[in-house]
């Protein structure tokens, strides 16, 4: 007969979340959503925010990381070089959208005064 194992070494993860307090995991949540919000929104208002949130250690951030058991500068320093990356893809694509635009109106401009005259 075969011995017994595990076949995941986080196996017990379900059960763990059992022992959670309801405002433990409801804190989790916002956590989780912030990470959404700084590395998977299309909307990069609400991206940029929630990465300055994360990136300046602010007090509701510490705060949110206590309420959900988690270490502050654990989860910044685990993900930091991601959201400076993130942060410089959005607004490197901004400056570019705002390049081509105002390269746009000028050469609208351009063609309106030539056929004014």
């Amino acid at each position: 007969m075969s011995k017994h194992r595990q076949p995941f070494a986080n196996s017990n993860a379900q059960y763990e979340d059992r022992n959670k307090e309801p405002e433990q995991v409801l804190w989790i949540s916002v956590l989780a959503l912030a990470m959404n919000d700084a590395f998977k929104s299309n909307d990069w208002t609400a991206a940029v925010e929630a990465i300055n949130w994360i990136k300046h250690d602010s007090a509701d951030f510490k705060r949110v990381c206590s309420m959900a058991g988690r270490s502050p500068q654990y989860v910044r320093d685990r993900i930091l070089d991601a959201l400076l990356d993130r942060e410089e893809k959005i607004v490197g694509t901004r400056s570019r959208i705002r390049d081509n635009v105002n390269t746009a109106i000028e050469r609208k401009m351009e063609g309106y005064n030539g056929q004014r005259n």
